[in-house]
């Protein structure tokens, strides 16, 4: 009825040859999308203040947008080492 061994793990829900990279993946990934959105949250309202309006408030999108900045870069290097990691723990070629 059910399968023993390696077999049982590559039956279970998931047909990934490598669990544990899948994991480390996952792992990479869940933050990753928390960055992503926090940096669209600093930066919306900063982009609205730059197109819409003049004076200090200008000034003050251009911080938000900067202030965006670093969280977005999280996310930049977080979601791409995601990606491969999940890639990855298939066994698929890259080129």
């Amino acid at each position: 009825m059910f399968a023993t061994g390696r077999i049982a793990l590559m039956n279970d829900h998931t047909s990934v040859p490598d669990p544990e990279l899948e994991r480390q993946g996952r792992r990479l990934g869940r933050p990753g999308w928390w960055f992503l959105a926090l940096a669209a949250f600093i930066a919306l309202p900063g982009v609205v203040l730059i197109i819409f309006t003049q004076g200090w408030a200008h000034t003050i999108g251009i911080v938000l947008v900067v202030l965006a900045g670093p969280p977005a870069i999280v996310a930049a290097g977080l979601l791409p080492a995601s990606l491969v990691a999940r890639w990855a723990a298939r066994h698929r070629s890259f080129a």
